[in-house]
């Protein structure tokens, strides 16, 4: 007898089980969890219509069948975007955090100029002046094949960009354009007006910080106006006339 009470209470349980797991189940896949809104983290150049379209229509479908890592893929192939991650916010929420790629420089191309990132990255063509501003790169060409999102492999840029890597960030405001000459020197010409030659070293950190002190001491201020550049191709200032 208790045999039979241990089978029929074995068969109650596992039927319970069952009816759980159908009712979770259809539950699922109710409209309850159908993607209803679309948050973005971390944009500021990039407009979120321009994202939507690329990851095309998502509203109304099953938050537990939607491909998180297809949607971010198709996120970054916005030409301002590096990375892109998608997040869940059950019952009804897709959560874009988004790394957006910034300028640090401008290619000066035939047609206008050319918004690069660290990475070397083209980003966007632009006729007239951008509401960003950055360094001008002169001295490096851009393949009229190449769009924005490519990356431009070019030993002139690369020297270009590393130069502005290791500038500190107060020297930094004030290049208006470093030149990279066909001969594969380095010149800077600042704000200011005062041309700063590196020469050939790509080490350049040790320069930039020895101009820092230069252009922040006190001595210098007092007689900056007699001369019209400063030569570190040495590694040691020269002011010249």
């Amino acid at each position: 007898m208790s045999q039979v009470k241990t089978n029929t209470s074995f068969l109650y349980i596992a039927a319970l089980i069952c009816l759980i797991a159908v009712s979770l189940f259809t539950f699922s896949k109710s409209s309850f969890f159908a993607v209803e809104n679309i948050r973005f983290i971390g944009l500021d150049n990039v407009r979120e219509d321009e994202v939507l379209r690329l990851i095309g229509i998502v509203n109304g479908e099953n938050m537990f069948l939607v491909d998180t890592e297809t949607l971010a893929q198709k996120a970054e192939l916005h030409p301002l975007i590096d990375s892109a991650d998608v997040a869940k916010e059950l019952p009804s929420t897709l959560v874009f955090k988004i790394q957006e790629r910034l300028p640090v420089a401008l290619i000066l191309a035939k047609d206008g100029l050319v918004e690069v990132d660290r990475q070397g990255t083209l980003l966007r063509f632009h006729d007239t002046w951008p509401e960003k501003d950055c360094p001008i790169l002169t001295g490096v060409e851009v393949p009229e094949t190449l769009g924005p999102g490519q990356k431009l492999s070019n030993a002139s840029l690369d020297k270009g960009l590393k130069l502005l890597e290791q500038a500190p960030a107060n020297l930094l405001s004030i290049f208006g354009e470093v030149n990279i000459a066909e001969d594969g020197q380095v010149y800077i010409y600042l704000t200011t007006g005062k041309k700063v030659l590196l020469g050939f070293n790509e080490d350049y950190k040790a320069k930039l910080e020895l101009l820092n002190e230069l252009l922040n001491s006190e001595e210098y201020k007092q007689i900056e106006k007699a001369y019209t550049y400063i030569d570190l191709k040495a590694g040691k200032p020269v002011l010249g006339l």
